[in-house]
């Protein structure tokens, strides 16, 4: 015996298997999927999101952080300012006065050579504040200079400016000043303030303080490369 149903539409009884409602003309199939829809089944190509799980909402949590850990790390970076790398582990000097409105001139001295190091007095440093002096390996003469910073550490670089090739600075207040472009630095951290070389001042390089004499090793600046 055929089963029937009721329209939806209509109410009027309906043969099992048809089409159309016989009373109203109204499509039985829409009635099905619409009665299918309704009940909660998904009808052919509607996706189903299905909720992420505690693990996979904890990995996702996870991503994000390390992802703008990154990103602060790369951000920070490039900002300007902050400790420069070798200066920051540099050994400090007393100073009798800080900077303050000051202009000191690098002072030319000798120094002397000594089982593969650079070495010249550190009172020579603390009376001028900034001393000048070369480095001669076969060949080839190296500038050097040594200052104290206005922190109080003892900074010792290559003295050159390659894109103008200067090799004299001095000291003004708080900032290092190139000699012949007259771009500016900041005297404690070398960063550029001012000026077409500020990418270029000179190259700190590592030294040490032993007794009482700064200690440079020969083959840092034998090794030591221009930057352009």
């Amino acid at each position: 015996m055929l089963m029937t149903k009721h329209c939806s539409s209509c109410g009027k009884a309906v043969r099992e298997g048809a089409k159309f409602c016989p009373s109203c003309g109204a499509s039985i199939l829409n009635q099905q999927d619409s009665t299918v829809r309704q009940a909660g089944v998904p009808s052919a190509g509607k996706v189903v999101r299905k909720p992420l799980s505690s693990k996979a909402k904890m990995l996702y949590a996870i991503t994000i952080i390390i992802v703008f850990g990154v990103f602060i790390m790369i951000f920070t970076a490039h900002l300007p300012g902050g400790a420069h790398p070798i200066i920051d582990k540099q050994p400090s000097i007393a100073m009798a006065t800080m900077y303050l409105d000051q202009v000191i001139e690098q002072h030319p001295i000798e120094v002397r050579l000594e089982d593969g190091k650079i070495i010249f007095p550190t009172s020579a440093l603390l009376e001028n504040k900034m001393v000048a002096f070369e480095y001669r390996s076969e060949n080839t003469t190296y500038p050097l200079l040594a200052f104290i910073s206005a922190e109080g550490k003892l900074v010792t670089a290559m003295r050159i400016c390659e894109p103008c090739n200067s090799k004299t600075y001095r000291i003004e207040g708080m900032e290092l000043a190139c000699g012949n472009c007259e771009t500016r630095w900041n005297l404690n951290n070398l960063e550029g303030l001012q000026g077409s070389c500020q990418k270029f001042p000179p190259d700190p390089i590592p030294s040490v303080i032993i007794g009482n004499e700064v200690h440079i090793d020969e083959a840092i600046v034998k090794n030591w490369k221009m930057r352009i």
